[in-house]
């Protein structure tokens, strides 16, 4: 199907830094490239214009949606926590971390990265990093594009710009973008980890219904969830009285949402680069 793709490296098989982020680097750029010439890519296209979608059929109620500060909780509360986080963010990663690992499998290209003079951790690296590029970028272009259709009709161009600046909607957006890359970086390592296991993608369904339980899991249990770390990170709180969706739970520290969340990307991505260091090429078998 694809090209062989280049040397990643044509000389110094030192295990220096600088060669070792010039190879992730080069395996960044050349899992992008596939990426974007998949048809995976379509899986992520669509994250704008289905976010868009849904605040017109919200704007639809004019009675709930009159003022900006109305379109604003809409916006960082239901649409960020349930639109977001449970569909964007995992489906969007997990779909991605999967493909970037099962697609060198499947056409058989994997070998040709192997005999590249580069450690094999650094592929997974480089990998996840390109699967976490493509999907974040839809997300924050989604996300902007929803603020937009929020608050230009209300507040025009400039009464859009006074908001970001001086009411902290700036501040609230960056915040979200950055959860929004901590839950694709989790997300997306359990995809490769399972895509370096399976040829399917069936258990995702274990992870989705254990992450989407959520809302009905006791206290001590919610604990063990990504989403419940994701959600005490953003920087709005959920309306009070609106609780069927949410977190019933006490929100975590931040330091704590860090810790688990990174550390279930690092473990992930360290199995998964344990599996690909005692990877042989046998098509047929994996």
């Amino acid at each position: 199907m694809d090209a062989r793709p280049p040397a990643i490296l044509a000389s110094d098989r030192g295990s220096t830094i600088a060669t070792i982020l010039r190879a992730a680097w080069s395996v960044f750029m050349l899992s992008l490239r596939r990426l974007v010439r998949s048809k995976v890519l379509f899986s992520a296209l669509p994250i704008p214009v289905l976010s868009v979608g849904i605040v017109l059929l919200a704007l639809l109620d004019k009675s709930e949606m009159r003022t900006l500060d109305a379109r604003l909780a809409f916006l960082n509360g239901p649409l960020i926590r349930m639109v977001y986080l449970y569909f964007f963010v995992f489906f969007g990663a997990w779909g991605f971390g999967f493909a970037t690992v099962r697609q060198e499998m499947d056409d058989q290209t994997l070998h040709y990265l192997f005999l590249q003079p580069i450690p094999r951790w650094v592929l997974i690296v480089g990998k996840a990093a390109a699967s976490l590029c493509i999907v974040w970028v839809a997300c924050a272009v989604a996300l902007w594009a929803s603020y937009l259709t929020l608050a230009l009709p209300i507040e025009g161009g400039r009464g859009t710009v006074a908001n970001l600046v001086s009411k902290g909607q700036l501040a609230i957006l960056l915040k979200e973008m950055g959860v929004i890359a901590l839950g694709l970086m989790a997300y997306g390592s359990l995809g490769m980890l399972t895509g370096s296991l399976f040829k399917t993608g069936a258990p995702a369904l274990l992870l989705l219904g254990w992450e989407w339980g959520l809302p009905y899991l006791p206290s001590t249990l919610k604990h063990w969830t990504v989403m419940h770390y994701l959600q005490s990170l953003l920087p709005v709180a959920p309306p009070e009285g609106n609780r069927v969706f949410e977190i019933l739970a006490a929100d975590a520290q931040p330091g704590l949402c860090f810790l688990f969340v990174g550390g279930v990307a690092l473990i992930s991505l360290f199995f998964c680069a344990v599996l690909m260091q005692n990877r042989e090429c046998l098509y047929k078998e994996s």
